[in-house]
Parts: structure tokens; sequence; C-alpha cells
């Protein structure tokens, strides 16, 4: 299955960039995703009734987004 990270909002659509090759983008509908997604989320795909869905990975989220913090805090006091 194919992760994601949610990059963006762009009117009715979400901007998704590839785990691991953060070139590939994909544009999909926000009505694909669960109501709480938000920005910086990462999301897992997967097949249901023939059409793609997404779901949120919570640990993976709180992970990268503690991961981003630290690393800013380095950075404000170098």
């Amino acid at each position: 299955m194919n992760r994601y990270t949610i990059d963006r909002f762009e009117g009715e659509l979400a901007i998704l960039l590839k785990k691991g090759n953060e070139s590939i983008q994909k544009e999909v509908p926000m009505k694909c995703f669960p109501e709480e997604i938000t920005e910086g989320d990462i999301v897992e795909e997967y097949p249901k009734d023939g059409a793609q869905h997404y779901r949120i990975l919570v640990d993976e989220t709180e992970k990268a987004r503690s991961k981003a913090e630290e690393l800013l805090k380095k950075l404000r006091n170098k």
C-alpha cells in the first residue's frame, strides 16, 4: 500500500506527496479522506469497494511532527 503526506489543500482537493519520493505528487478529492484530515498528516492508500480510500496513520504522523519540532528547536538554538 502506498503512503503519502498531505502537503496542502486546494479547494476540494488534497495534494499528496509520496513518502520516500516527494517529487511524486497526487491530487485526491477531499471526500476520500476522514473529516479530521490536516496538512502534514501521513496517510495510507487502500482499495475498498473498487475505489481508493485513505486512512490517517496517527502514530507515524505524530512521530514525524515530533521529529520536525525537535529539528526546529535545534535550528533556533544555534
